[in-house]
């Protein structure tokens, strides 16, 4: 099995995260800005903070960009967001059981009681404040829009107290703000039934059945149901990845303008497990692993039936469709991944094979999953050797460890750098260049290890000393 979340967790850990604070502006209904909400000037001026000391970090220019005190952030692309409380201090994330198993930053501020608190969306670039927006929030934490836009969801919970006959009631009003601080939508969720935002909707399982998931389109429309079909089927969505998880199969719930199930979902073999991708709009089929061949490898029995049913989607993009497949049913760990053109069903270029290294203890599936760079060039594997780096676009193999070598396990991949462990790791990492395999740091300390703005290449850390944001290496 191939599980990222204790990588993930572990890294979080080591880089001392603190408890922040949490979301929501308001009363449904009333969308005005509260007094305090400002836009900034197009000439605002660049943050300045304290001076980077640390290492040299491989794949980032060695002057910082800008910096802040002692900060988290969430990632909205060209802005980052940081959340101030009323007495002038930046929140900064701790260890959360739903964090993304990326190690990017999910919640930002969580609070028992509704809290005064002031969003600053900041130029990734430059840290001038492009906005800012002053809210009455118990949960603030990183979302995606339609199509999965980088967005803000900002929570404001209220309880109503019993009469002395009825219930205590809860209502939580949820307000989603794109990367420049627009308000993009508002819902209201009623009753204590957990729920998650994602891509413009709330997910939540349907009252008393475990095979079906209701999503609920943020600003208005038609609730839309998700089922999984087959004995004893159960459907969940985990936050961490944003996966449907269906037992053996495991894709995105919703990508852009589709939405996935599980068919053939069962406590034992009947049949394997398929995935099928429907318009989220309609419901209309438009594509299943049950109408592909399975790439090359994949065993089949002498019906020429699949003999695993491990099958997930990795990605959707372009009209493509980024899959892995189990081998066999004696090969539990390995994994084989192809791709396939989303009109034809036909397959595109090669596929990778690889036994997947076993994380003991971790809770999430992500078998026979990869780390991939944020422009999806390049892939890393962590394989039973250790590092694996693929080109997504064909299958072909960049490296990969040898018999003999200390196994890496794979982190975090971007601007041309793998960062990851070895077994001789003591909360440090090792970075190594993703097309050379070529050594760039031995003993990185590992709360120098950045994550990485989704379209403009700044990378950026959060250490004691404080928030420093860097370009990328030239």
């Amino acid at each position: 099995m191939n599980k990222y979340t204790v990588m993930a967790a572990g890294l979080v850990l080591s880089l001392g995260l603190v408890a922040g604070c949490g979301p929501s502006d308001g009363a449904e209904g009333d969308k005005k800005p509260e007094k305090g909400n400002s836009e900034a000037p197009k000439d605002a001026p660049k943050a300045e903070g304290p001076v980077y000391r640390g290492v040299a970090i491989p794949g980032l220019a060695a002057k910082q960009a800008w910096s802040l005190p002692p900060a988290h952030a969430v990632d909205l692309g060209d802005t980052l967001l940081f959340v101030k409380s009323a007495t002038g201090e930046y929140a900064r994330s701790g260890y959360y059981e739903d964090d993304p198993v990326d190690g990017t930053t999910g919640l930002l501020h969580s609070s028992d009681e509704p809290a005064p608190v002031t969003l600053e969306f900041r130029d990734v670039k430059s840290g001038a404040v492009r906005k800012t927006l002053k809210v009455t929030a118990d949960h603030v934490a990183a979302t995606t829009w339609r199509d999965g836009a980088p967005a803000l969801e900002v929570r404001t919970s209220t309880t109503t107290e019993s009469d002395g006959l009825s219930a205590e009631g809860t209502t939580a009003t949820v307000t989603v703000y794109g990367a420049e601080g627009a308000e993009l939508g508002r819902a209201v969720h009623k009753g204590d039934t957990p729920f998650h935002v994602h891509e413009g909707h709330l997910i939540e399982q349907a009252e008393d059945d475990q095979a079906t998931l209701v999503l609920t389109p943020i600003g208005g429309g038609q609730p839309r149901q998700v089922t999984c079909a087959g004995t004893q089927a159960s459907c969940s969505f985990d936050p961490r990845n944003k996966d449907i998880d269906g037992g053996q199969g495991h894709a995105p719930l919703i990508t852009g303008a589709y939405t996935f199930h599980v068919e053939n979902g069962s406590t034992y073999e009947t049949a394997p497990e398929e995935l099928v991708m429907s318009e989220l709009s309609s419901g209309k089929k438009v594509w299943s692993t049950a109408d592909v061949t399975p790439p090359k490898g994949v065993e089949l029995d002498d019906k020429g039936v699949r003999t695993s049913g491990n099958v997930r989607v990795l990605d959707v993009r372009d009209g493509r469709i980024l899959t892995a497949w189990g081998a066999g049913a004696l090969s539990g760990d390995t994994w084989i991944t192809a791709t396939y053109d989303l009109a034809t069903g036909r397959q595109i270029g090669g596929s990778t094979t690889y036994a997947y290294a076993d994380i003991p203890g971790d809770t999430i599936n992500t078998e026979g999953s990869s780390l991939f760079s944020p422009d999806r060039r390049l892939a890393a594997a962590a394989t039973e050797r250790g590092t694996a780096v693929w080109q997504v676009a064909d299958g072909t193999e960049v490296w990969a460890q040898k018999e003999g070598e200390k196994r890496m396990t794979p982190l975090r991949l971007s601007n041309g750098v793998v960062y990851g462990t070895t077994e001789d790791s003591r909360e440090t990492v090792l970075a190594v260049d993703a097309t050379t395999k070529k050594v760039l740091a031995k003993d990185l300390p590992a709360d120098s290890v950045p994550q990485f703005s989704r379209t403009s290449g700044y990378g950026y850390v959060s250490t004691e000393a404080g928030f420093f944001v860097f370009p990328a290496a030239s």
